[in-house]
């Protein structure tokens, strides 16, 4: 997107405590705004649970704050970033059994965003994903 559109384009920002029952009311925030029953809707609130969940299993225990959900629709895509103000602690990646109850989120994410990522600074970190558009294919080796 161009610099100039990204500047009429309009973001809605919300903050929340950081909490658990937090998680139910940022996938609501994102959620109210796309089509009722739609796929688009469903999958974003799915991602959006897992983004939040993950931020906050990777704060330190007990640390007060807040966290932000933004969200962006452009030709039909939608936009999501889920920051917050916990520090620079670096995600971490876990090892899991075969059938553990949690720590599945990102393989969520990476299946079914069509763009993702992460942004990591002194400041604390984002996660974003991007829904709404073909996943872009990766060519399989000659």
């Amino acid at each position: 997107m161009p610099p100039d559109a990204a500047a009429a384009v309009s973001t809605n920002r919300k903050r929340f405590r950081r909490s658990p029952g937090q998680v139910a009311a940022a996938r609501r925030f994102v959620a109210e705004a796309l089509p009722r029953g739609s796929d688009l809707q469903e999958t974003a609130r799915l991602l959006v649970s897992e983004t939040v969940t993950s931020m906050l299993d990777q704060v330190a225990f007990g640390l007060v704050g807040t966290f932000e959900v933004a969200y962006t629709m452009v030709d039909g895509q939608l936009r999501v970033e889920v920051s917050d103000d916990g520090g620079p602690a670096r995600l971490r990646r876990r090892i899991h059994g075969v059938r553990p109850k949690q720590g599945r989120g990102f393989l969520l994410v990476q299946r079914l965003a069509s763009r993702w990522g992460i942004r990591e600074d002194v400041a604390g970190r984002t996660i974003w994903f991007e829904l709404g558009r073909e996943r872009q294919a990766i060519p399989a080796p000659a």
